[in-house]
């Protein structure tokens, strides 16, 4: 917010990298595999850069009459990064 610098470009990286970590989450849960510390490491990044994007998109982008939808989209990438937080907590050996 205080750069103003507009985020746009990552929107790629969501679409892209989003599809690619629900398929592995798909396939792990298929084959039993557990994710571990690594991943919830990785989504922690993944959820960092969804917070820019969509506060970016925000400031830029929604009209000013959608201010719900903002924060529901604000609030979503928020909870995504408070729970892979709470994973990484918890997988710590």
């Amino acid at each position: 917010m205080i750069t103003r610098k507009d985020f746009s470009f990552l929107r790629g990286l969501m679409v892209y990298g989003g599809m690619l970590v629900l398929g592995f989450i798909v396939v792990s849960v298929l084959v039993g595999y557990q994710p571990g510390s690594w991943f919830a490491l990785g989504m922690i990044g993944f959820a960092g850069a969804a917070v820019l994007y969509d506060t970016s998109n925000i400031m830029f982008h929604y009209p000013k009459d959608r201010y719900v939808a903002a924060a529901m989209a604000l609030f979503a990438s928020i909870a995504l990064m408070f729970w892979y937080v709470l994973m990484f907590l918890m997988n710590r050996d």
